[in-house]
């Protein structure tokens, strides 16, 4: 009994626990950004990349075997489009922002003789990038959680129970939502530990005023 009882239940709620966790990390992101210059397309990649995915699949992505599935189904596939696009333009902006910021980089590393990503996060160009990777790596995950659909999830897991997959146990286990969610929460873990520790000394350097905290004419909220 109890709801860790079969696969589906298991990666039910570490998908639906990631959801939530990760929603209130980019919203802290998405808070974070009202300081920079022109927080507007900062606010709403975070909230749209971050947030809106994990709410859909919490209220309607993962019941589409409802009876308006054909309704569910067809929204659900705009959103997937809609990531795609949205995807493609967060490489893009990563692009960008690391040819801005690498001219820099090769002088500063010699001189002071740091680490390459230490002095690419010294740079607002890089912390900007290092958010946007991982705003790519959590809309990955949710896109591909969207796709599959529950339906489908549960097809899968039955098929590996019944035997029909033993040979590829291994891959699916490391591929499952179970374990990708526990990857994703250690990686918000760092994100969390880097910001708190380590952001003074981060944004030390350059000085920038809207890094250092200073919000609506207040200084040190963030």
């Amino acid at each position: 009994m109890g709801i860790f009882n079969d696969i589906a239940s298991v990666d039910a709620f570490a998908i639906n626990a990631y959801c939530i966790v990760s929603a209130l990390f980019f919203s802290a992101c998405a808070y974070a950004q009202l300081n920079d210059p022109n927080p507007v397309q900062w606010f709403c990649a975070y909230v749209f990349g971050g947030c809106i995915p994990n709410l859909y699949w919490m209220t309607i992505g993962s019941n589409e075997s409802s009876s308006s599935s054909k309704n569910k189904s067809t929204a659900t596939q705009r959103l997937i489009l809609a990531l795609h696009g949205f995807v493609v333009l967060v490489v893009l902006a990563i692009v960008y922002k690391i040819v801005s910021v690498a001219p820099k980089l090769m002088e500063e590393v010699e001189e002071h003789h740091h680490g390459f990503l230490w002095a690419f996060m010294e740079h607002e160009e890089g912390r900007d990038s290092c958010g946007l990777l991982l705003l790519i790596l959590h809309t990955s995950y949710l896109n591909s959680v969207l796709k599959k659909g529950p339906s489908q999830r549960r097809k899968i897991e039955s098929s590996s129970s019944n035997g029909h997959t033993q040979g590829g146990a291994p891959a699916s286990i490391l591929l499952s939502p179970a374990f990708l969610s526990l990857g994703l929460f250690g990686i918000l873990g760092v994100c969390v530990y880097v910001w708190v520790v380590h952001h003074p000394e981060l944004v030390a350097k350059h000085a920038l005023k809207h890094c250092q905290g200073e919000m609506f004419g207040r200084v040190g909220e963030l």
